[in-house]
């Protein structure tokens, strides 16, 4: 089980958090209320795992994520938040963070994702701070259906993060989203299979994808990935 820090501006929200992980077999080993605090009792108690709230006093949770992963590049923190904040919650999954899940709670959901997050390998999920990462895609939510425009920096790396968020979106009814691949002529079957994996699993779910493409070449080739 995880020892775990807790970071909202709510009374009511960190209560109903304590409440999840204690009675789960967790231990929740301090509780910030504002992103100041969050840094200091990181730094202080080294948690197994942090839940960060994005919109908080004096600094909010995507600052707290980069100070945080500054000190301590294997932090594993998991953003809660607002469906309107998603935008924020990106920035945050870009500068460190592991995971999201979306407000209201469930607790079911919560803990399947804390699983998963402590479970995972660090070596498949972390960057080196001295490298320089260059997005490979972008989100937007544009009148309920979240486009995933793909650029030319796209690499294998990238579907790690994707998959991560598609994951959190995954609890969106109903679910659209758009695979825009139309700035790119052409990449590598190695890069598009996993994504084309990630597009069949939002099917799955009970999601709709559809895909933007303007190269004939792509287009033959994820025809034949997604037979």
């Amino acid at each position: 089980m995880a020892r775990i820090l807790i970071v909202d501006d709510s009374t009511v929200m960190r209560k109903n958090l304590h409440s999840i992980f204690t009675d789960n077999g967790h231990e929740v080993v301090g509780e910030a209320a504002d992103g100041r605090q969050a840094v200091l009792l990181y730094c202080k108690l080294k948690p197994d795992l942090v839940t960060m709230d994005i919109t908080m006093p004096k600094m909010n949770g995507v600052e707290v994520v980069k100070h945080i992963i500054d000190k301590d590049i294997n932090a594993k923190i998991i953003i809660v938040s607002a469906l309107n904040q998603k935008q924020m919650v990106f920035e945050a999954l870009k500068n460190g963070a592991k995971h999201y899940i979306i407000k209201p709670i469930v607790s079911s959901q919560l803990l399947g994702v804390v699983n998963e997050v402590l479970e995972n390998n660090e070596e498949d999920m972390v960057e080196k701070k001295e490298e320089t990462v260059k997005d490979g895609f972008k989100i937007e939510n544009k009148e309920g259906k979240f486009i995933i425009f793909f650029n030319e920096n796209l690499n294998i790396k990238d579907y790690i993060r994707l998959e991560t968020v598609v994951k959190g979106l995954l609890f969106i009814s109903p679910l659209n989203i758009m695979f825009d691949f139309a700035s790119l002529e052409d990449i590598s079957v190695e890069i598009l299979l996993p994504i084309i994996r990630i597009g069949k699993s939002i099917k799955a779910a009970g999601g709709n994808i559809e895909y933007m493409i303007s190269s004939n070449k792509l287009q033959t080739k994820i025809n034949e990935v997604v037979k």
